[in-house]
């Protein structure tokens, strides 16, 4: 942690090598930790420290033993007493400063705006670092109330993967569902549409929208609509912004709040009809389907089942709970951090799923661009950091992950707000 912390936070980094627009070499990440520094155990550092307290109380017994003596106790001639900061600022403020215009460019072909581009993709992920590395410290406290959904996970000695190992991992994550022959779900004649959430077809070219503030004035709505497949998240409307987020929704991601709270009028409101949606909800680590439907985070079964009555037809589905914890242990596998040991995100979910069903898939404002604000949502004036780095989701984790994997150029990314990522059947995987 030390020797990160030292390399990450130098006051004189390294100019960071610029994206050829073609390759990602997944070392010019933020995941350029070495393995050496995992193999430090806690053990370890616990015996350092206990061994530099000894030696602090044997120098005060002998500069003690030296005064009763008579004896004047002079200082060292090697003694240097420095000046200036310490070696490392406050992991805890913030590198990256948002609502600025600074990072913006009016013309994407100049030398100015690929200076600018870099130097806001270097802070971009320290700041990625800063709130991993932070977390990391609570994390690896053991309090368990870090740890709701009884998480039992160890991965052994942790290797650094490469940008093909974690597409082929999220390959290797199949889309999963509840079906009607699953139990409880048979027993209490729950009508689930036997075919999974469309599972037999597929898009050239998909669009997952986010519904990241910085979309609000990006016209990037036209784009948006171009592609075969738009993907959209809860209750993210189209009315009134599709200049900025397009008008097309073939399918959306909702949480089970979403579902379940009165406000969002789940069973009424049309935003939710003629789509095909996917459904989450969390379940402890190790619990079965029975286990889940008795204690949901959220009382979305007799909805859903309130549903499937009144709209038979509907293409509406819950995902699996143990594949939150398969794409959970994706992340986690992919960073040297300890994690939260929550689900991850209605975003980080729709990517995986669309690099399922789609040939490409570009995913809007999900790795923030220079746009990059505190406000929350499109739709709605709340502001809150959080919203962008994770308070309760491992969202930094998710979009350090989402800026590996991208293969399009930076001034796509962090200028004019997408990344580009192939769909895991165009990429090929040793098995």
């Amino acid at each position: 942690m030390n020797i990160e912390r030292q390399r990450l936070f130098n006051k004189t980094p390294s100019n960071p090598q610029r994206n050829n627009g073609q390759d990602i070499k997944y070392q010019q990440t933020f995941y350029s930790e070495k393995n050496s520094t995992n193999s430090i155990s806690s053990s370890r550092e616990n015996d350092n420290g206990h061994k530099n307290r000894r030696s602090i109380v044997a120098m005060k017994n002998k500069a003690k033993l030296y005064q009763s003596s008579g004896t004047q106790v002079r200082p060292s001639t090697n003694v240097v007493v420095k000046s200036g900061s310490p070696r490392f600022p406050n992991i805890h403020k913030p590198i990256l400063e948002f609502d600025s215009e600074k990072y913006v460019c009016d013309d994407y072909l100049t030398t100015d705006c690929e200076t600018r581009t870099a130097e806001f993709r270097t802070l971009l992920l320290k700041e990625f670092h800063r709130v991993l590395m932070s977390e990391s410290k609570v994390f690896t406290s053991g309090l368990n109330s870090q740890n709701q959904y009884d998480v039992h996970y160890e991965r052994g000695n942790w290797k650094e993967p490469t940008r093909m190992d974690i597409l082929c991992a999220l390959a290797g994550v199949s889309v999963r569902t509840v079906t009607a022959k699953d139990e409880p779900f048979k027993r209490l004649n729950y009508n689930i549409p036997k075919e999974p959430l469309q599972q037999h077809r597929t898009f050239n070219t998909c669009a997952v929208v986010t519904n990241a503030g910085s979309l609000l004035g990006s016209r990037l709505g036209d784009f948006i609509d171009s592609h075969d497949m738009v993907l959209r998240f809860n209750n993210a409307p189209t009315e009134n912004y599709t200049e900025d987020v397009g008008s097309k929704t073939t399918f959306r991601v909702l949480n089970s709040q979403v579902v379940t709270k009165p406000e969002f009028q789940f069973l009424e409101d049309p935003l939710y009809k003629n789509v095909s949606i996917l459904i989450w909800d969390p379940a402890n680590y190790s619990s079965t389907l029975d286990e889940w439907y008795h204690h949901s985070d959220f009382p979305l079964f007799p909805v859903y089942k309130r549903l499937l009555e009144i709209r038979p037809k509907a293409d509406v589905h819950l995902l699996h709970p143990n594949v939150l914890w398969s794409l959970w242990a994706v992340l986690q596998n992919s960073s040297s951090y300890r994690l939260r040991r929550n689900p991850p995100s209605s975003g980080f979910i729709g990517v995986w799923f669309a690099m399922h069903r789609c040939g490409r898939v570009r995913v809007f404002e999900y790795v923030p661009s220079s746009r990059a604000t505190r406000r929350c949502h499109y739709y709605a004036p709340r502001a809150d950091s959080a919203c962008t780095l994770g308070a309760w989701h491992p969202l930094a984790q998710e979009k350090a992950l989402a800026e590996a994997i991208r293969d399009n150029s930076d001034i796509d990314v962090f200028q004019r707000g997408f990344i580009d990522i192939p769909g895991v059947n165009t990429i090929s995987c040793r098995t």
